[in-house]
């Protein structure tokens, strides 16, 4: 066993690890005390591992790309393969970027100006660009895997337009930094549950649904997530205006 191969492994099990502990850290701040101890903590944990997901999902779909163009396997070859990778890197990618912006809303409300800086806004561009990647993928070699990669590009774009709208907006929402705190944290987890559902569930119980049923896991996730982010929005939005 080459080097290369010893050390993708290694990518591959921090990549798994830091999913499932970031997947369960995800439910603490959920339903503990918004602000509290447990909150805080578990938070922190979900961060980090959003974070190790991110490097670990972006290095492994440069490593696959690589391979695949090292063997001699081209685009046109094996789309879908390629298709998979671009969509790892993507998912990391989009991960990184809300988990990363729901830090640094929370962290800015006092200065939102501040928020505004050439990394940040570089975050919200590469949401954009990776989008329009897996789109222009998935449209132009069609394979097996376009149907998801074009299910799951409108997470991008709403990523990088939320970033860049807070951004022009910053404070002058009352409590804006709250909503776009809650909202992106919970696309990082609905990107950390697309990730369970199709490689994690599959692990543990070998479920493998026929045909056109097999994108449900994909698609699932951003299908319940996003009404649910819509709700507790509307939710908050509601108490702070009684108040």
């Amino acid at each position: 066993m080459s080097i290369a191969t010893l050390l993708f492994d290694a990518v591959v099990v921090v990549h798994v690890v830091a999913g499932f502990v970031g997947l369960a850290a995800f439910w603490v701040p959920v339903f503990a005390r918004k602000g509290g101890p447990a909150h805080v903590r578990a938070g922190r944990v979900y961060v980090y591992a959003a974070y190790a997901v991110t490097l670990s999902a972006v290095t492994a779909s440069a490593a696959r790309i690589g391979s695949y163009a090292h063997q001699g396997v081209g685009l046109a070859e094996r789309p879908d393969l390629y298709g998979m990778a671009a969509f790892l890197g993507y998912l990391g990618v989009v991960t990184f970027a809300n988990v990363r912006h729901g830090v640094r809303v929370l962290a800015t409300r006092r200065a939102p100006e501040s928020l505004r800086t050439p990394f940040h806004l570089g975050l919200a561009w590469a949401c954009l660009a990776c989008s329009a990647i897996v789109v222009a993928l998935a449209v132009t070699v069609w394979s097996d895997s376009s149907p998801i990669l074009l299910g799951l590009s409108p997470v991008g774009f709403f990523t990088g337009f939320n970033i860049l709208r807070y951004m022009r907006s910053r404070g002058a929402q009352p409590m804006g930094w709250l909503y776009s705190h809650l909202g992106s944290m919970l696309v990082g987890g609905i990107a950390f549950h697309t990730a369970f559902a199709v490689f994690g569930v599959q692990r543990v119980i070998a479920l493998e649904l026929p045909g056109p049923l097999a994108i449900v896991p994909w698609l699932l996730p951003t299908i319940i997530g996003v009404p649910a982010i819509i709700v507790w929005t509307r939710h908050y939005r509601r108490r702070f205006s009684r108040g």
